[in-house]
């Protein structure tokens, strides 16, 4: 697949990267198209990867009593990621991520690229590591205003 740069360099992730940064990093990653409906993550499973989409929706749903996980978390569309905690971490994911558009193109960056890059290309890892803070922080304050906080 040709590297969409107009689209990654609108991404929330690359905010602040250049061309030849956003292709140094996403030579790396793997596209991959879901159809409406099919599961992307698990929660509680083992993740290692992070998630850009490229176009479609998708929709970050709880865990646990069907009753009270009817309405997702929080929709997310093209330009956005998820995943970022596990990445990071390798620790479980903490929701299950569905497709709920027709199809949802993402392009998936392995966590081990994502910390190698930060001891090697310090400049590139420093900007991905704010841009992933960055977005952490208006998940938390989008959950946390819409009652889904603890």
């Amino acid at each position: 697949m040709d590297i969409p740069l107009e689209t990654l360099r609108s991404t929330d992730l690359f905010v602040g990267l250049s061309n030849d940064e956003i292709t140094k990093l996403v030579e790396r990653g793997e596209y991959r198209t879901y159809r409406a409906g099919e599961t992307i993550l698990h929660a509680g499973e083992t993740g290692r990867n992070l998630y850009v989409i490229l176009s479609g929706q998708v929709a970050v749903e709880c865990e646990g009593d069907e009753a009270l996980c009817q309405t997702p978390i929080v929709y997310l569309g093209a330009g956005q990621s998820f995943g970022e905690m596990a990445a990071l971490d390798a620790g479980p994911r903490s929701a299950n991520v569905r497709c709920v558009s027709h199809e949802a193109v993402l392009l998936i960056l392995p966590g081990v690229l994502l910390r190698r890059l930060c001891d090697e290309e310090g400049s590139i890892g420093c900007r991905l590591l704010y841009n992933i803070a960055r977005d952490l922080a208006f998940k938390l304050r989008h959950r946390n205003l819409t009652g889904g906080g603890g």
